[in-house]
């Protein structure tokens, strides 16, 4: 697994999502060999995610998740698309709301300490359980009812 890598996560409609891999590497994984750092890409399609497709969708969640969590909501990796190499990709979060010890991270990565003006203001780290990518994706994308 490498960041780029994405997969496709099955809708209950038969409709697939997609998740990709962000980051493998961070502080804040909570398994170093098993974790990782990813997001829900904003597109949704009748047949599984192209490279095409995942590189004109922007992302929409992030969060690090178990490598179980791939299996999980879709099976297996589809391919990769490289990430940009400024990583553009890889959201600013702050590791808590606040406090005297609170971090900015880089998806995962402490990137430098956060200013008291920021607390609660930049978006806090989630991390996902097996299945959160596909619960974000199926209230992002669900078909209007019949």
């Amino acid at each position: 697994m490498q960041p780029g890598d994405f997969w496709q996560v099955r809708l209950d409609d038969g409709r697939y999502a997609c998740g990709r891999v962000l980051q493998t590497e961070g502080e804040e994984l909570p398994t170093k060999t098993q974790a990782f750092f990813g997001g829900l890409h904003d597109w949704v399609g009748d047949i599984p995610p192209t490279e095409e497709d995942v590189a004109n969708a922007t992302l929409v969640a992030f969060g690090t998740m178990h490598v179980k969590a791939i299996r999980e909501t879709g099976g297996e990796i589809l391919g990769n698309v490289p990430l940009t190499e400024s990583q553009s990709e890889v959201p600013e979060l702050m590791d808590s709301h606040g406090g005297p010890a609170a971090r900015i991270l880089k998806g995962a990565k402490f990137y430098r300490a956060a200013r008291r003006d920021e607390w609660g203001k930049i978006p806090v780290l989630s991390h996902w359980g097996y299945d959160v990518i596909k619960l974000l994706a199926e209230s992002r994308f669900a078909s209007p009812a019949a």
